[in-house]
C-alpha cells in the first residue's frame, strides 16, 4: 500500500496537532485578548510631538519603501533602522505614556496587524537594597548585622527573564505544558513564535515596559520583529536611545488645563484665568509630567481651589515634595524607585552632590565634595547620569539635578549627614573655592611673571589641582564655576564669615574682568556683612570691593560713598593708594572732575614716595583721563606719554601690567581726538590699534567692544569720505558686541558714534534708539547731547585735503586693514608705522 503524506496548512499551530485515520487539527485558543490589552493611553498627552515623531519613524514603513502586500511594518529587514527602541528619562517624566501613545498609533495605522503584546517588568520593585529610606530596611528584609556587605544581598531586579517568557508564551496561546522550563529555550520559541506571526503577514508589536538592566531586556528580544522598551537607566542592548526630558513651560501648562478638563469638563476655567500662576505651578513642577498630573488630580478634587494658592503650597521647598502627593502616586516614591537601586558609592555621590550650592557642578568638584579622585568621581557621576537622577550640564564635565530630584536628595543627605560626613565635604568645597579663586584671581590682578612664579610655588606646596599653568587656564575656570563660587559666598556666609569674605574679595578681579555687575554687587555685600564680625582691614577691603561694583553698576553715589568709608578706615598711605585711584574713577563718572584730578595726584605722588612704579603708572593712567576731561588736553598728553613709557618699561622687567597699558593706549588716542585731531589721525589710529592687540590676548571682549566705538569716531575723524566705509563697520560691530555683552549703556554710546558717522537715514535710527537708552537709564546727561546731535544739521562729510594730496589708495587701504590684521594676529604691522613714540 503507498504511503500517505498528510499536510496541514494555513494556520499557525502552538498546540500538538494529532493524526489518526480521520485527521484532526486541534487550533490554538483564541489570542487576541493578549495582544490587543495594552493599556490605554491617556487624551491629556501632550508636549510630546517631536519624540512621538521619532518612535513613530522607527515603527513605521521605511520611507522610501512601498506598500507590502499582507505584511506589516515589522516584516521588513533593514539593516540601517534599529529594530528597537528605548524610552530613558527620569521617573514620572512619561516614558511609558509616550511609548503607549506610540504602540496605540502604529497599530491603528496598520503596522502591526498581529496586535502589541505589552508587559511591565517592574525593574525597581521589591528590591533588597542598602539604602537609607526610612523603614525601607525592615519592609524588604534587609540584613543589617555589623560587616555585612550591604551591596551584596541579593539585587532583585523586578521580574525575572524567564518568569517573563513564560507569561509572555502562554498570553500567545501556547499551552503552559509545553512552555520549556529553561530561560534560554523559552526565548528561542517566543523568537520563533513571533517570527511565525509575522511570516503570515501579522508582525506583533512588542512593549517592554519598566526595565531595569541590560540582563533582564536581552533574552525577550527577538531576532526580527520591533521593541518598544522604557527604562529609568540607559542600558546597553543595541537599541536606538530617546531620551526624554522634561516638559517645556508652555507644554506643562497645558497639561495641567487638559488634565483638568478631562476631570471636569470645559467648566473648569482655572488656568485661562490664572496663567501667571499655571506658569508658576509648572515652573516649581520642573516640567515633571508626573508632578504636573498630581496637581491637576489635587485641583480636580477641590474644583474651588485658586491655582495661585496652589502654586503658593508649592513654593515652600522644604515641603514641596510632600504636596506632590496624590492617593497611590507621588513624585518622592517615583525618584525613591531609582534610589534604591544604586550601588552604595553611587547613593554617597548622590547624597554629597548637595554640598556643592549653584545650579550646577563639574566633575572637579564632585570629586572635592566626595573626597575621590576626578577619574573616579566621573565613572559615579555617569553611573548617575544612566539612572537619570543627574543631568550633563550645558558642556562637558558638568552636571546638574532636576530641582525636585534635588529637594528629594537633600532630604536623603539630612538623613545621612552623619555617615556621609556632610560638613567635612561641605568645608572641603569652602576651601576649594577659596584656594582655586586665589589662584585664579592672581592671574587678573598681578603681572604675569609674579602670577607665574606664584603658580609654581603653590604647585610646590600643595596639590596641583588649586594651581593654574596661565591665565587663559585660570578665567575659563573662573567663567564655568562663576555661578558655583557665587552660591559658595553665600552658602559660606550662613556662619564661615571667614571663607566668605575672603572668596568674595578674590573674586573681584574677575567680576571686573567680565563685567558681571549683579553678581559683583552680591558677593561684596556678602563681603561686607561678614567682615563686620572680622576686623578693620576685612571691613577696608570689603567696602572698597563694593564701591568698586557700584561704579561698575553706574551706582556712583553709593560707590563714593563706599570707597569714603574705606578711605577713612586706613590707617597708612599704603592702603590709602587703591582706595584713592578708586574713589577718583567714581569722581570722573560722577562728572566731580577737580575731586576725581585731586585724588589721582595724591595717589601718584604716594606711589612715587613709596618707589612704588607699577602703582605710579597706574595713578598716571587715571590722571591722565582726568586732564583730559577737564579738557587740559596738552598736560592729559604729556601725563598719559609718561604712563606708557613707563608701563612699558615695567613691562620688559616682566612686572608691567598690560590691562593698565591698554587703558593707557586708549587714553592716549581719545586725548587726541579731543585735542588735536587733525594733527594726529595715524598716531590716533596707532594707539588704539596697539591697544585692541593688548584686549585681544587678554580675551577682554568689552574692552575691545570700547575699541571698536573709539575706531569709529577715528576714522570718522581721520576722513570721513576717504574712511567713512571704515568707520561704520566698527561702529556697527560695537553695537552689536555690546548688545551680546548685555550692556545698554554702552551700546547706547556706540549707537551716538554710529550715528555721527552713517548717513542720515541710519543715523536717525541710530540716534533714536541711542535717546530711548539713555531714557530708560535715567542717564540726564547724555539724554541732553544725543538730542542736541539729533537737532543738529547733517551735511555730507568734506574729504580732508591732507588726506586728498598725501594718502594714496593703497595707503588709505593699509589704514583701514590695520585693527582687521591686529585682530587677525598679525601685530607686525604696528611696526610698519613711523611715528615718533609709537613703539610696541
Amino acid at each position: 500500500m503507498a504511503a500517505t503524506r498528510n499536510t496541514i496548512s494555513g494556520g499557525l499551530f502552538l498546540n500538538a496537532v494529532i493524526q489518526g485515520h480521520t485527521v484532526t487539527v486541534r487550533l490554538p485558543p483564541q489570542v487576541t485578548p493578549a495582544l490587543s490589552g495594552a493599556p490605554p493611553r491617556t487624551e491629556a498627552f501632550t508636549g510630546r510631538d517631536d519624540e512621538l515623531s521619532v518612535l513613530l519613524g522607527l515603527l513605521g514603513p521605511a520611507p522610501d519603501a512601498g506598500p507590502a502586500p499582507d505584511a506589516g511594518a515589522g516584516t521588513r529587514a533593514e539593516p540601517d533602522r534599529p529594530r528597537a527602541a528605548l524610552v530613558t528619562g527620569l521617573g514620572g517624566a512619561g516614558k511609558t505614556e509616550l511609548a503607549l501613545q506610540a504602540a496605540h498609533l502604529a497599530r491603528e495605522r496598520g503596522w502591526f496587524p498581529g496586535g502589541v503584546l505589552f508587559t511591565d517588568l517592574h525593574g525597581y520593585a521589591d528590591l533588597p537594597c542598602h539604602c537609607d529610606v526610612p523603614g525601607h530596611a525592615e519592609q524588604h528584609g534587609r540584613d543589617e548585622r555589623p560587616g555585612r556587605d550591604r551591596t551584596a544581598q541579593g539585587r532583585q531586579c523586578g521580574a525575572r527573564p524567564g518568569e517573563v517568557l513564560g507569561e509572555l508564551l502562554r498570553a500567545l496561546g501556547l499551552d503552559p505544558e509545553r512552555v520549556p522550563p529553561g530561560t534560554q529555550d523559552r526565548a528561542r520559541l517566543f523568537a520563533t513564535v513571533l517570527d511565525a506571526y509575522a511570516e503570515q503577514g501579522r508582525p506583533i508589536l512588542l512593549v517592554l515596559d519598566n526595565a531595569s538592566s541590560a540582563e533582564q531586556v536581552r533574552p525577550l528580544l527577538p531576532g526580527t520583529g520591533q521593541v518598544l522598551i522604557t527604562s529609568r537607566h540607559t542600558l546597553d542592548v543595541g537599541a536606538r536611545l530617546l531620551d526624554l526630558g522634561m516638559l517645556a513651560p508652555g507644554a506643562a501648562v497645558e497639561l495641567l488645563a487638559r488634565a483638568l478638563r478631562l476631570a471636569l469638563g470645559d467648566a473648569d476655567t482655572r488656568v485661562a484665568r490664572e496663567p501667571a500662576a499655571a506658569a508658576d505651578i509648572a515652573g516649581l513642577c520642573g516640567g515633571l509630567p508626573l508632578a504636573v498630573r498630581i496637581v491637576a488630580a489635587l485641583l480636580a478634587a477641590d474644583p474651588a481651589r485658586p491655582l495661585r494658592a496652589m502654586a503658593e503650597d508649592l513654593e515652600e521647598a522644604a515641603t514641596r515634595l510632600d504636596e506632590l502627593s496624590y492617593e497611590d502616586r507621588g513624585v518622592r516614591a517615583a525618584f525613591e524607585l531609582s534610589y534604591r537601586r544604586l550601588e552604595a558609592e553611587e547613593a554617597r555621590m548622590f547624597r554629597l552632590m548637595t554640598a556643592a550650592p549653584g545650579p550646577d557642578l563639574s566633575t572637579e568638584t564632585a570629586a572635592v565634595v566626595a573626597d575621590r579622585e576626578p577619574r573616579g568621581a566621573r565613572r559615579l557621576l555617569e553611573a548617575l547620569h544612566r539612572a537619570h537622577l543627574v543631568e550633563r550640564g550645558g558642556a562637558y564635565g558638568r552636571w546638574r539635578m532636576h530641582d525636585l530630584v534635588r529637594l528629594y536628595a537633600e532630604e536623603r543627605a539630612r538623613d545621612q549627614a552623619g555617615p556621609d560626613r556632610h560638613e567635612e565635604a561641605c568645608d572641603r568645597l569652602l576651601d576649594h573655592c577659596c584656594a582655586r579663586a586665589r589662584a585664579a584671581g592672581a592671574w587678573l590682578s598681578l603681572p604675569e611673571a609674579q602670577a607665574q612664579a606664584q603658580a609654581q610655588a603653590q604647585a610646590q606646596a600643595q596639590a596641583r589641582r588649586e594651581v593654574f599653568a596661565s591665565r587663559e587656564e585660570a578665567v575659563t575656570w573662573l567663567d564655568a564655576e562663576g555661578r558655583t563660587l557665587v552660591a559658595a559666598v553665600a552658602a559660606a556666609g550662613r556662619g564661615d564669615w571667614a571663607r566668605s569674605h575672603a572668596l568674595a574679595v578674590d573674586l573681584a578681579p574677575y567680576f571686573e574682568f567680565r563685567q558681571r555687575t549683579g553678581e559683583w554687587i552680591t558677593t561684596a555685600l556678602a563681603a561686607v556683612d561678614a567682615a563686620g564680625r572680622l576686623g578693620r582691614h576685612a571691613e577696608l577691603a570689603a567696602a572698597m570691593t563694593l564701591g568698586n561694583a557700584y561704579r561698575l553698576a553706574r551706582r556712583y553715589d553709593e560707590s563714593a560713598a563706599q570707597l569714603r568709608r574705606a578711605l577713612g578706615l586706613a590707617r597708612d598711605d599704603r592702603a590709602r593708594s587703591p582706595v584713592l585711584h578708586n574713589l577718583g574713577l567714581t569722581y570722573l563718572r560722577m562728572g566731580a572732575l577737580a575731586k576725581a584730578e585731586a585724588c589721582h595726584r595724591r595717589d601718584r605722588r604716594i606711589c612715587a614716595l613709596a618707589g612704588d612704579l607699577r602703582g605710579r603708572a597706574q595713578a598716571a593712567v587715571a590722571l591722565g583721563d582726568a586732564l583730559r576731561a577737564r579738557r587740559r588736553h596738552p598736560e592729559a598728553a604729556k601725563v598719559l606719554t609718561e604712563a606708557v613709557t613707563l608701563l612699558q618699561r615695567l613691562d620688559g622687567l616682566g612686572l608691567g601690567n598690560r590691562t593698565a597699558l591698554m587703558h593707557a593706549r586708549v587714553n592716549l588716542a581719545l586725548t587726541y581726538l579731543s585735542g588735536r585731531p587733525d594733527r594726529t589721525p595715524t598716531y590716533i589710529l596707532w594707539q588704539l590699534c596697539a591697544a585692541l592687540a593688548a584686549a585681544r590676548d587678554l580675551d577682554d571682549r568689552h574692552a575691545q567692544a570700547l575699541i571698536f566705538m573709539n575706531l569709529c569716531t577715528a576714522y570718522r575723524n581721520r576722513c570721513a569720505a576717504c574712511h567713512g566705509p571704515s568707520a561704520l563697520a566698527w561702529g556697527r560691530r560695537a553695537v552689536t558686541l555690546f548688545e551680546e555683552l548685555g550692556d545698554p549703556y554702552h551700546r547706547a554710546r556706540a549707537l551716538t558714534a554710529l550715528g555721527l558717522a552713517a548717513g542720515p537715514e541710519e543715523a536717525r535710527r541710530s540716534l533714536a534708539e541711542a535717546l530711548s537708552i539713555f531714557e530708560d537709564l535715567g542717564a540726564g546727561r547724555e539724554v541732553r547731547e544725543v538730542r542736541a546731535l539729533s537737532r543738529a544739521d547733517r551735511t555730507e562729510p568734506p574729504r580732508r585735503e591732507a588726506c586728498t594730496a598725501d594718502e594714496s589708495e593703497q595707503v588709505r587701504d593699509w589704514v583701514d586693514d590695520l585693527p582687521h590684521a591686529v585682530l587677525r594676529g598679525d601685530d607686525g604691522r604696528l611696526g610698519h608705522v613711523l611715528i615718533p613714540g609709537c613703539t610696541i
